[in-house]
């Protein structure tokens, strides 16, 4: 409420440094891929959900459609040619066959806004699980696809799991950054499941890293906070997405911008003020 109160909150500026640190990032189990019991040559995918389900589901039924429908408007574009159909019913035909191409271009979009390419996973290993997970923006240049990674899930904490980077996404999110990745890992013995969390390793690597004081991160119910000074007397609580920590210091992966006003010094105190308690 003051400027004497507001100078017990000392602060410093966030940085950027060189830096090698273990690369990690959250995800969690978005789909499994089984084989059909019904039709050997597709894939059942069990999503975790249900609204992308019934995406791709609809997708194979548009793609059953337009073939009947391509088969329909040759059959009537046929019969014309030989005066046994009207204009009216080749233009009734096309019209069948653009609206399920549109249909099949919005589903399709979905699915890959969510990380999945639908041609992939109709061709997709069985027994396999889809890991997606999202990294920040300024990491992007040490991840191609094809790259290994090693994965940790909470259900089996000491146990490594080897997966290989299948795609990355096309667009950044506006709001946080971030990029969507999809990473396939076996699952033969089926004990890994749709909606499982886990922790994506990239390996060792040296880059310019965001970093703060770990006096400046507070933790509540599993999510990670710092305070940043954004006006003379206001200081604002900002989530955070936290990377390895490196001596006094920790990388920031999301949530900070460059030269932000990060409070170091009596932040146990607003914590408290913050949250309640």
């Amino acid at each position: 409420p003051d400027s004497a109160m507001i100078r017990s909150f000392a602060t410093e500026p966030t940085h950027s440094e060189t830096i090698r640190t273990d690369f990690a990032a959250p995800g969690h189990v978005a789909a499994m891929v089984l084989k059909s019991s019904e039709n050997p040559s597709e894939r059942l995918v069990l999503f975790d959900d249900p609204s992308l389900s019934n995406n791709y589901t609809a997708i194979l039924q548009h793609r059953i459609n337009i073939q009947t429908e391509r088969g329909n408007l040759e059959r009537v574009k046929d019969l014309q040619v030989h005066g046994a159909a009207s204009g009216k019913e080749v233009i009734e035909a096309q019209t069948r066959l653009a609206n399920e191409e549109a249909a099949i271009i919005a589903d399709e979009a979905t699915l890959k806004l969510a990380g999945f390419d639908p041609e992939e996973l109709r061709h997709a290993r069985p027994n396999t699980i889809l890991v997606v997970c999202e990294i920040p923006e300024n990491q992007f240049g040490m991840i191609t696809k094809g790259l290994p990674c090693i994965l940790n899930f909470t259900s089996f904490p000491n146990e490594r799991f080897p997966g290989r980077i299948d795609n990355v996404n096309d667009y950044v999110d506006n709001t946080t950054r971030q990029i969507k990745l999809r990473i396939s890992v076996p699952n033969p013995d089926g004990r890994l499941k749709a909606g499982m969390f886990a922790t994506v390793a990239f390996g060792v690597t040296e880059g310019n890293f965001m970093t703060v004081s770990r006096d400046a991160v507070v933790t509540v119910q599993g999510r990670d906070y710092v305070f940043v000074k954004t006006a003379p007397l206001v200081i604002e609580r900002r989530a955070v997405q936290l990377g390895q920590q490196r001596g006094g210091r920790i990388v920031v992966l999301s949530g900070l911008k460059e030269n932000e006003p990060v409070t170091v010094v009596n932040t146990m105190q607003l914590k408290g003020l913050s949250f309640g308690y």
